[in-house]
């Protein structure tokens, strides 16, 4: 079976928006590393849940903004932040 042309150059727009997805996810966990340390040195709790708070909302106006599927974009980002704490706590 031939793939057609467009779909293989789809699939190659695809595989680079996951390179670039999962660079920046790479970059924003080393940031949030210099965080987790900070919080050690300062003797900071791991989980700070007012500020969950405030990245959820913001989450939710990109959301918006971008005409994501909500629940599926919130649940990315409490991955993402479960997984911030998580490091955290091992700090």
């Amino acid at each position: 079976m031939t793939v057609p042309t467009e779909l293989l150059a789809l699939r190659e727009q695809i595989d680079a928006l996951d390179q670039q997805l999962f660079s920046v996810l790479a970059e924003r966990f080393k940031v949030t590393a210099q965080v987790g340390e900070l919080k050690k040195k300062f003797q900071l709790p791991a989980q700070d849940v007012a500020r969950e708070a405030q990245q959820l909302e913001k989450t939710a106006k990109l959301i918006a903004d971008a005409g994501l599927n909500a629940e599926f974009a919130l649940r990315v980002q409490r991955l993402i932040l479960d997984e911030v704490v998580a490091q955290h706590k091992q700090c």
